[in-house]
C-alpha cells in the first residue's frame, strides 16, 4: 500500500469513529473537498518537479543510440525502415576491366578486387594481416579459356572506420557528447588487393571470374557482406528565408522533419560553422553563419524498432546503456565517483554479459605482453596526455556464452568507453 492509500485509510477510520452523523458528514466533506484535494495537488506538483529535474539534469544519451551490423547482400531490403548500408556502393555488383585494373595498379601500386570479412578472433586477424596475408588465386577472362595465376594480399579495410570518424566530427559540430560506437564487425573487414597482373594477359578482355584460395583460412572468409547501421543521409532544403539572429552575425535556418519522424535524432552537416542545432516538434532549427537559404546534409539516427519479421544472421550491436538518476546528476555537474563498484556498474549497464563478463581491475605501473584489446576511438586526438607517465588500468573479463569470435572486439568497445570516462589512466583489457 502506497502513502496515498495509507492517508485515505486513516481518514476512513477517523470518519467511522465519529458517532454523530451530522459531524461525520461535515468531516467527510471537509476531508474530500479541502484536505485530499490539497494533497492531490501537492503530489502532482511534486511529480512535475521531479520530472523537470530529471529532464534537465542531462540529455538522454540513448537518444543518439547507434546500431551496427552486417547482412548478406542478397538479403538486404532496400526499403528497410531502420538499417541502411554504411556505403551505398556496397549494393552495386562490381565489374572491372583489366585495363581499369592495370591503370589503378600503375597509379596506386595495388587494386582492391573485393572485400571480405574474417570471421575469427581479433588476435588471429592481427596475425593473418601481419604475417600470413599472401594467397594464390586464379583469374579467368571472357574471351579466353586460359586461366591466369595471380598473387593477392589482404589489407585491413579502413573505409568504414573513416565513416565512424566522420560521425564523431558530426557529433562535435552539433554539440552532442560522443559515445563510442559498438562496431566490432568493421574491424574484421579486409580488402583483397592485387599488386600486378600476369605477364602477357590481354588488357582488352573483361574479367569472367576470380577465385582466391585462402588455404587454411577458407572457413573463416565471408564474402558479400554489407556493413549496416541505423543512420541515413538526406539532403533537405531550408524552409523560407534565413532569419537574422540578435547577434547580427548568424542566421536561423528551419528544416521540416515531419515527413521523416520526430522520434528520430538528427545531425546537420555543413562546411559553414554551425553554432547550434535544436529539434522542435516537426522542425530543425540550425543557427549558422550561412546567410542564404541552402540545401543541408542531414543525418537521421533512427530510433524505431525492428519489425518482427526482420532477421539477421549476425547479431546487431548497439551502444545503449541503462542510466540511473545518480549518473545523470554526476554528468550534469561533471562529477564522477571513481570506485571499483562504480566502474563495475558502468560496464554492466551496457548489458553485454552474454558476450563478455567483467570480473575486476588492477592499477599498474606498466602493462606487459601483447595487447588483447584496441581503441575504437583512434580518430580522437589527444594532445595533452602523456601515456608514458600514466598509470595503467587493466580490466579483466571472462568469456560469455555467445559469439566467441566477437568477444575481444566487444571487450575493446567496453575498454574504449572506460577510457573515455577515465582519461587519467591508460586502459587495456584481457579475457581470462
Amino acid at each position: 500500500m502506497n502513502q496515498k492509500e495509507d492517508m485515505r485509510e486513516m481518514i476512513r477510520r477517523e470518519i467511522q469513529s465519529i458517532s454523530v452523523i451530522e459531524e461525520r458528514v461535515a468531516f467527510k466533506n471537509l476531508m474530500e473537498r479541502v484536505f485530499l484535494a490539497l494533497y492531490d495537488t501537492n503530489e502532482q506538483m511534486y511529480s512535475d518537479l521531479e520530472k523537470r529535474v530529471r529532464d534537465e539534469l542531462a540529455y538522454d544519451v540513448n537518444r543518439y543510440l547507434i546500431k551496427t551490423g552486417v547482412i548478406e547482400r542478397q538479403y538486404f531490403d532496400a526499403s528497410h525502415h531502420l538499417m541502411s548500408p554504411m556505403d551505398d556502393s556496397d549494393l552495386d555488383k562490381k565489374s572491372y576491366s583489366l585495363a581499369d585494373i592495370a591503370d589503378v595498379i600503375e597509379k596506386q601500386h595495388e587494386f582492391p578486387l573485393m572485400k571480405v570479412m574474417l570471421r575469427c578472433d581479433f588476435l588471429q586477424i592481427h596475425d593473418i594481416l601481419n604475417n600470413h596475408n599472401e594467397f594464390d588465386g586464379i583469374l579467368e577472362t571472357d574471351n579466353s579459356n586460359q586461366k591466369w595465376n595471380i598473387r593477392v594480399n589482404l589489407r585491413q579495410n579502413k573505409s568504414y572506420l573513416k565513416k565512424i570518424g566522420h560521425l564523431y566530427q558530426l557529433f562535435v559540430k552539433n554539440g552532442i557528447p560522443w559515445q563510442t560506437v559498438n562496431a566490432p564487425y568493421l574491424y574484421k573487414f579486409a580488402d583483397v588487393v592485387l599488386s600486378e597482373l600476369p605477364e602477357g594477359i590481354n588488357l582488352n578482355e573483361e574479367i569472367k571470374k576470380i577465385e582466391i584460395n585462402f588455404g587454411e583460412y577458407n572457413q573463416i572468409i565471408c564474402h558479400d557482406l554489407i556493413p549496416i547501421w541505423n543512420i541515413q543521409k538526406l539532403v533537405l532544403d531550408s524552409i523560407g528565408f534565413p532569419v537574422p539572429c540578435e547577434d547580427h552575425m548568424n542566421f536561423e535556418h528551419l528544416i521540416s522533419i515531419r515527413e521523416y519522424g520526430t522520434q528520430h535524432a538528427y545531425l546537420a552537416e555543413d562546411n559553414m560553422e554551425i553554432r547550434s542545432i535544436s529539434q522542435g516538434k516537426e522542425k530543425l532549427s540550425i543557427i549558422s553563419s550561412a546567410s542564404e537559404a541552402k540545401k543541408w546534409g542531414i543525418y537521421i539516427i533512427k530510433n524505431s524498432k525492428d519489425s518482427r519479421i526482420d532477421h539477421y544472421t549476425y547479431p546487431i550491436m548497439q551502444n545503449e546503456r541503462a542510466e540511473t538518476f545518480s549518473e545523470k546528476f554526476h554528468r550534469k555537474w561533471n562529477q564522477s565517483v571513481k570506485t571499483k563498484a562504480e566502474l563495475a556498474r558502468f560496464i554492466k549497464g551496457f548489458n553485454l554479459e552474454q558476450y563478455v563478463v567483467y570480473l575486476d581491475c588492477d592499477i599498474m605501473d606498466q602493462l606487459t605482453g601483447a595487447a588483447e584489446t584496441y581503441s575504437m576511438n583512434m580518430f580522437i586526438e589527444d594532445e595533452i596526455r602523456d601515456t608514458r607517465a600514466q598509470k595503467k588500468l587493466l580490466l579483466r573479463f571472462r568469456p560469455g556464452e555467445r559469439e566467441p569470435w566477437l568477444q575481444r572486439d566487444i571487450a575493446s568497445f567496453l575498454i574504449s568507453e572506460v577510457q573515455r570516462i577515465y582519461p587519467e589512466y591508460e586502459c587495456r583489457g584481457v579475457i581470462v
